[in-house]
């Protein structure tokens, strides 16, 4: 009971330095749910590339080819739970650059669902929300676990 104490007392600085504050989740394209600011709002009526074809990454990870630029709001929910049963399952053989590949397809996921999130009902927004958490602890977890080893 003492070395565990010990341990997590030993932890708490890498444990601070894993946390990353919502400022910073929703600057990298990484946290969505927040009210639309005007400048955001701005940056949706411009153009913006369709792609035609998603990544390989991405089609594992989803575990189906999808042009999230036309995902339709009832296919998120469903898409975020493929990628996270994904990663929950994949996690623990990968490394940073793979960590980096599936942070980037969930800020693409994040950018589809940030367009459609008002037609989802409350209770799949928060589906949603929690897959985000989870990816962020997951990955966060992960960091600390390579400090201390």
């Amino acid at each position: 009971m003492k070395s565990a104490f010990i341990i997590l007392l030993a932890a708490l600085p890498f444990a601070a330095a894993a946390q990353t504050t919502q400022a910073e989740l929703l600057r990298r394209g990484e946290l969505t749910g927040t009210r639309p600011s005007a400048r955001s709002q701005a940056r949706q009526t411009a153009p913006r590339p369709t792609n035609t074809s998603s990544d390989p990454v991405q089609q594992h990870l989803l575990q189906t080819d999808v042009n999230l630029a036309q995902a339709s709001a009832d296919q998120l929910p469903s898409l975020y739970e493929r990628f996270i049963a994904t990663t929950r399952d994949e996690r623990r053989q990968w490394s940073y650059p793979q960590w980096d590949a599936a942070g980037q397809v969930l800020a693409r996921l994040n950018q589809r669902y940030e367009q459609v999130r008002t037609t989802l009902p409350l209770e799949e927004r928060l589906r949603v929300r929690s897959f985000q958490g989870e990816f962020h602890t997951l990955r966060g977890a992960r960091q600390v676990k390579d400090k201390l080893d």
